[in-house]
């Protein structure tokens, strides 16, 4: 017999179902390659904080309200909440990978799954200070148009102490605070920075390479899709990298078994960034 408990959990997934039919068909966004896991926790985290009773009263309000739609995409983000998120990451980019963007006369970089476009601004201020950013273009994408909105105004929640001390430790040649300007509680980046983003709509899940790159920046975005989908995605960087240039991916994430991991070598000590080989 089954029990209260397991029908519960039976309903829940039925509604977490058609919530996801519904946001494809209606908006052609396709949620459902996620991991299932980490989906259904950010799921209740959302039905939490639009104080809904179910996931059928949000998939009602989903289809109807393109800035629910947006609501719902930003808490399935991964996206790093302030600049200089992970300082190791930045730091082992300037020591191993900027050397090499230095002998090539023009990069072009992806940051695949930008969110907001905290890492995005923090790998552009890297570049300046490398004095990269001239022959650099720099390429932002996300599957969620709200998101980019919000990136291409260049506004930031105010950086913290920790935020600072977080530049420093990434190897930061100034202060954090050079490269914007205080209006309250918000910092305005400088308009050079922002301004010479391309920042472009763009479903991993669905869209196709754009363009070739050396540098493709994909951290921890590759965590929420199940493997048919990640392989899937994996073969789509692939295909959009240059040959003997850069993949960088989150701490959590690997190449192991994907489809084109024999053509990659880990950049020793640096954990996380791949240069690709054949």
């Amino acid at each position: 017999m089954t029990g209260p408990g397991a029908r519960g959990a039976e309903l829940e997934s039925l509604e977490v179902d058609l919530l996801l039919e519904g946001v494809a068909r209606q908006w052609g966004f396709d949620l459902r390659s996620r991991s299932r896991p980490q989906l259904l926790r950010r799921l209740r985290r959302h039905l939490r904080e639009e104080r809904l009773d179910s996931f059928s009263a949000l998939q009602a309000r989903v289809l109807h309200d393109a800035e629910a739609l947006d609501a719902l995409l930003r808490t399935l983000s991964c996206t790093a909440p302030a600049l200089f998120s992970e300082a190791a990451f930045f730091r082992d980019f300037r020591a191993r990978v900027v050397p090499v963007l230095r002998t090539w006369p023009s990069v072009r970089v992806w940051h695949a799954g930008c969110g907001t476009g905290e890492d995005t601004y923090a790998l552009a201020i890297l570049l300046q200070e490398e004095g990269l950013w001239g022959r650099c273009r720099l390429y932002a994408s996300d599957a969620s148009e709200g998101l980019l909105a919000d990136a291409r105004t260049g506004v930031l929640p105010l950086p913290t102490q920790e935020d600072a001390q977080r530049y420093l430790e990434a190897g930061g040649k100034a202060a954090l605070s050079d490269y914007y300007t205080r209006d309250g509680n918000w910092a305005l980046l400088q308009p050079k920075l922002r301004d010479s983003i391309f920042f472009t709509q763009h479903n991993l899940a669905t869209d196709g390479s754009f363009n070739e790159f050396h540098v493709i920046v994909c951290r921890d975005t590759l965590l929420t899709f199940n493997r048919a989908l990640h392989d899937h995605v994996h073969g789509r960087l692939f295909e959009s990298l240059a040959r003997f240039g850069f993949l960088c991916l989150g701490r959590k994430e690997s190449l192991t078994r994907t489809p084109h991991a024999g053509a990659y070598e880990v950049l020793e000590g640096c954990g996380r960034i791949f240069r690709r080989v054949a």
